[in-house]
Order: C-alpha cells, then sequence, then structure tokens
C-alpha cells in the first residue's frame, strides 16, 4: 500500500479545487474523483485524482459519511492539511459500481 502523505493547500475564493466521491453510507473510502483544471489543487500539483482522503486538519474522514468531508473543506480557512493516500484501486472500482448503477436506474 502507498504511503500516507501530508499535502497542504491554501484555502482561496474559489475553493481547494478538487471534488470527492464515495462515505460511509457508499460503503466506501472517500476519495478525490476530480481535480478541477486550473484550480489551487491542480496548480500545486500534489494531489492526484484516486487519492483517498483521510484527514482534514487533523479530523479524521475515514468511515464518514460523505457530508461530513465536504462540511470540513468547506469550513476550513487558510492553510488546508489533508493526509491521502494514494489508492487508484479503489477509484477504479467504485467508479464501476456507479457506472452500473446508473446503468441499471435507466433501464427502468
Amino acid at each position: 500500500h502507498a504511503h500516507p502523505r501530508v499535502v497542504e493547500l491554501p484555502k482561496t475564493e474559489e475553493g481547494l479545487g478538487f471534488n470527492v466521491m464515495g462515505g460511509k453510507e457508499q460503503n466506501s473510502p472517500i476519495y478525490i474523483s476530480r481535480i478541477i483544471p486550473g484550480g489551487v489543487a491542480h496548480r500545486q500539483g500534489r494531489l492526484k485524482r484516486g487519492d483517498q482522503l483521510l484527514s482534514v486538519n487533523g479530523v479524521s474522514v475515514e468511515n464518514e459519511h460523505h457530508e461530513k468531508a465536504v462540511e470540513l473543506l468547506k469550513s476550513a480557512q487558510g492553510t488546508v492539511r489533508l493526509v491521502v493516500r494514494y489508492t487508484p484501486k479503489v477509484l477504479d472500482e467504485m467508479e464501476a459500481r456507479f457506472d452500473k448503477q446508473k446503468t441499471r436506474r435507466r433501464a427502468n
């Protein structure tokens, strides 16, 4: 397994520049699903799509609901300290599962 790494991002008006997916209610870790082109995370270059989010400013988001992680990211001020671990396999499995759900919904 990849080792956890600390990534610090400056919080600006434009936010942090990434989207997260997953959460306890989806039986999935919370992970970074998209780095917004030109955003803070993209310019800094240390976060990757497929990074699992372990904590935000020292608060663990492992086994937390999606909303809790989003709330922590939104309410963070100044420099936001993220602990992440690169797990691209999880991302692929999750996206495959979401695609299946979408396809199933469409079939009805």
